[in-house]
């Protein structure tokens, strides 16, 4: 990789990890793991979750995402399990802010499927 591109990145990459949000997502993540099992929840639930809008076969998508909302509900009862979720959500959207100005900036013929 070119000498000057790793540098940025490593500047970007300490930039994100010093970021408010990124700090937000890392105390709101200790906070969690407080709770015994819960963090492990928050997980596989959102690993289910990812997996189901993925899965572009998944003929039972509706009844699916009614299961899945129903654990959210029961989970998000606890605030420290909201704060985590908000919290990675803004994270997830400054990453995907970044990767598409990086894509969206670099002309490069893709095939379409």
């Amino acid at each position: 990789m070119d000498y000057e591109i790793e540098e940025c990145t490593e500047k970007l990459v300490d930039s994100i990890r010093n970021s408010s949000d990124y700090r937000r997502y890392l105390e709101c993540e200790e906070a969690l793991e407080k709770f015994p099992g819960v963090f492990d929840q928050v997980m596989e639930l959102r690993k289910k979750t990812i997996e189901l809008y993925q899965d572009p076969d998944n003929g039972n998508l509706m009844e699916n995402s009614d299961e899945l909302g129903k654990e959210y509900e029961r989970l998000e009862k606890l605030p420290e399990v909201n704060a985590f979720l908000e919290a990675e959500e803004d994270l997830v959207r400054i990453l995907n802010n970044v990767s598409a100005s990086v894509v969206n900036s670099v002309k490069m013929r893709v095939p379409k499927p």
